[in-house]
This record gives structure tokens, sequence and C-alpha cells, in this order.
């Protein structure tokens, strides 16, 4: 039972979260007042995506004036502990009694994640609790897609995708966005690098609209027709790309950039070195494919599996042949790794890369490798997925990770990659919400 002077203040409690609007990678500042001196509350926030829902909460103990401010004081317990501005985001975790790896995705741009943040009495495990009382409750939008920021869906030849362009004339630095082996059209990093400054491509490859079902072929031919068509806009800088690419959407922009001039720097995150599922064709040449032996996966007790070994080794013969020629490539690239990446040998794989530029007097290459992260490396504050579910493979996969390591991973790469794109597209990129 809490003293009587704690539940005689809670009637009055009010908490503030400003603002109350945002982009998803900002911060917010989070404040609980009119708490009693010393008293103990509860921070719960919880969200939906579709049919998913995640939630969070932290401990905290109130100052001698009766306020919680979350970015200086310490969570004593929950899901992180410490100082932490924003970690009642990315320690969210999909709330009991539903499926296994789940990952949290904006599935519409135009809508924002309805964030529900609420102070409870006393300290509290909330998970899998619906109806607990509350002394103090507000709602947080954050958004993927910024103010004035526009989509246009993409049917141009062969290209399919969504472009998102920043407020104004322009001309904007223009930058393609290629997701991995997932297949399918996710949207929300290119609408936020729209909403920092960026005239941003989404762009599918497969398992959507007309494109192929699953990834049989791979023709280059299809992202070079991409940059050339974002490089003909009015708005766009026509002066060459940015690339980002995530995991096998890493190997295709590792290929744009080892072969295409068009393409002024390029970002991969858990990327491979050598193409994966399928040759590779362009032009008038074909570049092999490393294989996959399921033989050789780990599956855990719970029968997840953990897919770093499952690659050809491409160190050496035969799978050496499958090795990208990043030599070639004349722009910057900057290689994402995290080392507890559980579904591929990321940091293996870029030291190889950079390995093979050394080898020819390159010097155009960066490498971030963070610690105790893993796979799903995503824009900040997005909550750690270390198991995910590949709609593609129908398995659940381990990514690896510990959260708030991951987390500050996220932070730390994303600011980088938005300055690298800035120094070499050439761009004033900032925030237009």
């Amino acid at each position: 039972m809490l003293p009587n002077c704690f539940r005689k203040m809670s009637s009055q409690a009010r908490l503030l979260v400003t603002p109350a609007t945002a982009l998803v990678d900002d911060k917010v500042d989070i404040t609980v007042e009119r708490l009693a001196p010393r008293q103990p509350v509860t921070l719960h926030a919880r969200l939906s995506e579709g049919t998913a829902r995640f939630q969070s909460y932290a401990h905290y103990r109130a100052d001698d004036t009766g306020r919680v401010v979350v970015a200086k004081q310490p969570s004593l317990g929950g899901l992180y502990t410490g100082v932490d501005q924003m970690g009642l985001f990315w320690s969210m975790q999909p709330s009991p009694g539903q499926k296994p790896g789940l990952r949290l995705q904006k599935k519409d741009v135009s809508t924002p994640f309805l964030v529900d943040v609420r102070v409870h009495e006393g300290h509290v495990d909330v998970m899998g609790e619906e109806n607990l009382p509350w002394l103090a409750t507000t709602t947080v939008e954050r958004w993927c897609m910024g103010g004035g920021v526009k989509r246009v869906p993409v049917r141009e030849g062969r290209v399919r995708g969504t472009l998102f362009l920043p407020p104004g004339d322009g001309p904007f630095a223009g930058v393609i966005d290629i997701y991995g082996s997932a297949g399918g059209l996710p949207e929300y990093r290119a609408a936020l690098l729209a909403s920092r400054g960026f005239a941003a491509l989404a762009l599918a490859h497969f398992a959507f609209d007309d494109l192929p079902k699953t990834i049989g072929v791979t023709n280059l031919d299809y992202f070079e027709e991409a940059a050339d068509w974002l490089l003909s806009l009015p708005n766009v800088r026509s002066h060459g790309v940015g690339v980002l690419g995530t995991s096998y959407g890493g190997e295709l922009a590792l290929c744009m950039a080892s072969y295409m001039s068009k393409v002024s720097a390029v970002t991969v995150t858990s990327s491979l070195i050598a193409v994966t599922i399928a040759p590779l064709h362009y032009k008038d040449g074909v570049l092999p494919c490393v294989h996959y032996d399921l033989n050789r996966a780990v599956f855990s007790n719970e029968g997840y599996i953990d897919t770093r070994n499952v690659i050809e080794d491409c160190t050496q013969e035969p799978g050496l042949k499958a090795c990208i020629q990043v030599e070639k490539a004349q722009c910057p690239i900057m290689f994402v790794a995290g080392e507890d990446d559980l579904m591929t040998k990321s940091v293996l794989y870029a030291n190889q890369a950079i390995g093979r530029m050394k080898a020819h007097g390159k010097t155009n290459y960066t490498l971030l490798q963070y610690p105790r992260t893993g796979h799903l490396i995503e824009p900040p504050y997005t909550p750690h997925c270390g198991l995910t579910y590949h709609g593609v493979s129908q398995m659940c996969i381990l990514a690896g990770g510990e959260p708030k390591s991951h987390a500050a991973a996220q932070e730390d790469s994303w600011h980088k990659i938005l300055d690298f794109f800035k120094t070499h597209v050439d761009t004033s990129a900032q925030s237009k919400l």
C-alpha cells in the first residue's frame, strides 16, 4: 500500500512529452510533474502497427520536487536502466501472446506511429497488463514522412517503387534505397531520407506489383534504369546518385558502385561481399553466385535458425568467383556492420571488401563496426529485433544484437549515413517536419 500522500498527489500528476509530433529519428523530452517527493512511478509506452502490438516500461522515482525528467534521471528497472532519453522507444518489445519474430516496420508512411505513454503508480511490470489504472497519459505522433514531403508511386519503364520528395523545388540530391531478400517495398527509410532533404527512391526488386515473385535471376540493368530515371528528374541533381542498401540490397548497392559511374556514394548495412541467391546479369556479363548449404545452419532450442554459416566461403575458390569487384568502385563506400550479426558475417565481409580495395591502392572506404549489434540496423529508436520472421523462407531467423548496444549503433550510424550522403551526394539536407 502506498502512503496517503502518494495517493493524494496521483490525481494531479501531469505528463509532458515534447514535441508531441516529431520524426521517428527525433528525440523527445518526457517529464512527469506534480508527483509526491520521491514517489515511485512506472512509465509505460505502447503502440500498435496493424495487428502487431509493442510496448515498453521503466521504473523511476520522482525527485524532491515531485518531478521525473527522463533525460536526466535514471531508470531503476524495467526494460532498461540508467539515464536514457529515448529508452522507452528503443526498448519496446512485442506484447505477450503474439507470434514470434515480429519486427516493427511502418507499413503506411502517410500515417504516424501513435505511441500511448502512461504513468502508473509504483514500480510494476506492465507487460501483458491491459487495464492498469494510470495517473496521467498522453499520445505522441512519430512520423517517418515529414510535413510537406511528397509521396509519388513509380511505374516508369521497368522501374517499380515510390519516390519521396522534400518540400520545395530542389534540385535535391538523389538517393536510392534498397532493402533485402524479404522483398516487397518498405518505404519508411526513404520517407525519412526525404524528410531530411533527399530525393529518395524506395526501389522494389521482387515480390511487388508486376515484378518477379522470387529472386530467380538478378538483372543489374534494372537498377541502372532506376538510377537513370531518378537522375533525369528536373528536381534531382544530375551529377550522381547515392545508394543505401541493406543485407541483400547491400550486395546490389556494391554492384552498382563497382560498375556504374553515375553512383556517387554507397552505404551498405549488414551486407555480404559476394553475389548470393541468384546470378547477377549486367549487360553482356554474368557474375555467378555463392551457394547456400542449409545443412550448416544452427538451430536454437526453440527452433530458430542462425544462418551465419550457410553461405559458401567466398574467401577462396569456388566462392571467390562470386565476389563483387568493389576495387573497381570510384565512389566512396561506407560499410555498417554489427559484431553480433547472426544472419551473416557482415564484419568479416566488410573487412574482406576493404581488403580488396586496399590491395588495389584504394582508400575510398569507411567501416562503422559496432559491438553487440545485430543484423537489422534501422533508423534511430526503432525497437531492437533480435528474431525476425522471414516471409520468403517462412522461418524465424536469429538476427542478433543486445538491445541497448544495438540502439546506440542505430543512432550513431544513422547520423553518419546522413552526413555521408550530404558530403558525397551534395545536398543542404535538413529536417522539414
